[in-house]
């Protein structure tokens, strides 16, 4: 965890740039998904890759399935997502939108004592993701802010998990 925030930190002080987006970006985010996200920009699209993880900042251990343990329905996510954006304020900002699919894979134990007992729960489903981009001056790095929701369909039909969350991404 040290290395990556020790990573998202020196997006800020790579060498100087454009502010304008590039072929690739590598970001950090989080809140609700944590995750590493790796993005692909074409003409005025993007083909965004995510993996991380949930941490249950929106929704209770409760919601989602029954767990004795305090992790509930935290689990490890990978999302991906074709979005559009639009430049805005000479390229400094840009609005992007798109639909995607995400995977999940989450642990549930019966008995939070013993922790050779579990069952893992794989779910799958459509995600949906609206977000702003801040392109820093003079710097290939910029600053996100995004939500959405991911609407389960297997195997808990139309559980919905809501999203958001902040990162910085490296623009190469």
């Amino acid at each position: 965890m040290k290395k990556l925030l020790l990573l998202s930190s020196l997006f800020l002080f790579v060498t100087d740039a454009f502010s304008q987006s590039q072929d690739w970006a590598l970001g950090f985010e989080v809140g609700e998904p944590i995750a590493v996200s790796v993005r692909k920009y074409g003409d005025r699209n993007a083909l965004d890759i995510s993996f991380g993880t949930y941490i249950g900042l929106f929704k209770s251990k409760d919601n989602y399935k029954v767990s004795n343990d305090d992790m509930g329905s935290v689990g490890v996510m990978f999302n991906a997502s074709y979005e559009w954006y639009v430049p805005l304020f000479n390229e400094r900002i840009s609005a992007y939108a798109g639909p995607g699919v995400q995977v999940n894979s989450r642990r549930y134990y019966p008995d939070r004592n013993v922790k050779s007992v579990y069952t893992t729960n794989i779910s799958t489903g459509p995600s949906a993701t609206v977000g702003l981009e801040f392109f820093f001056a003079q710097k290939p790095a910029s600053f996100f802010v995004e939500g959405g929701g991911y609407l389960e369909l297997i195997p808990k039909f139309f559980y919905f998990n809501p999203n958001l969350s902040i990162g910085l991404r490296h623009n190469f």
